[in-house]
């Protein structure tokens, strides 16, 4: 399992700084098939400047266990946060 693109993104509106929402459209290469997902995740940054990266919501019918598809997508959006490609409002 791999995260090939998370396109589409958008940032939600929010008040605090330091919580930021995001949404978009995660492109996965599942069993040599690439499968396109709805994704939302948000990304704290505490005093420290350490990142906390949360994935909201994945669709039920992905057909491939949870927790590696999380892993894989926290370290794809910890590479755009530290890119910059993530848009700010």
């Amino acid at each position: 399992m791999k995260v090939l693109e998370i396109n589409s993104i958008s940032k939600e509106e929010g008040y605090i700084y330091y919580f930021n929402k995001y949404r978009g459209n995660a492109v996965l290469d599942i069993l040599s098939q690439k499968v396109t997902v709805p994704v939302r995740f948000s990304i704290e940054v505490n005093p420290l400047g350490k990142r906390n990266i949360e994935i909201d919501s994945l669709p039920q019918s992905l057909n491939y266990p949870v927790m590696p598809v999380k892993k894989s997508l926290k370290d794809f959006i910890d590479d755009l946060y530290k890119k910059g490609a993530l848009p700010q409002v």
